[in-house]
């Protein structure tokens, strides 16, 4: 009898010590992919708002102030180091207010992608400070603020 309870007390101690051991993996394996132990960690090298792309795709009239008028912005990312199948959340904001969410899958290790933000009936966006994002599931990798003003 007591052999069965000193069995049953040294499997719960395993268990508990397996148990601990898995969160301890977990949690390194977690940090390795954050500061990039395993490897390089994922980045945007480059972000910028700006008016329109080029033949080339590239950004062209880039600007933090933005005169009144416009009827899009764009936002221009090179990124590198990606895992296949990384997600990213790119989020615009208005004052305070997120006015656009747009989730996307890199399928590439490195490469550029461009948003815009406009609106459904294509008149201009209107006057005020600006915000868009880009996140991956554990943090911000950029933020860039902008401001439509009126010019008189």
């Amino acid at each position: 009898m007591n052999e069965d309870k000193s069995r049953k007390e040294t499997g719960k101690r395993s268990l508990v010590i397996l148990g601990a051991i898995v969160v301890i993996l977990v949690i390194l394996s977690v940090m390795s992919l954050n500061t990039g132990l395993l490897g390089s960690p994922f980045r945007i090298d480059k972000a910028v708002v700006c008016i329109e792309l080029d033949k080339n795709r590239l950004p062209h009239k880039v600007m933090e102030t933005i005169t009144h008028g416009v009827r899009q912005v764009c936002l221009w990312f090179q990124y590198s180091s990606a895992a296949e199948g990384n997600h990213l959340v790119v989020s615009w904001y208005y004052g305070e207010d997120m006015v656009l969410s747009e989730s996307l899958k890199l399928m590439t290790k490195e490469g550029v992608r461009a948003f815009y933000l406009l609106r459904e009936d294509g008149s201009p966006l209107p006057p005020g400070n600006y915000r868009v994002t880009i996140s991956s599931a554990t943090r911000m990798l950029s933020e860039l603020n902008f401001e439509i003003v009126r010019r008189n």
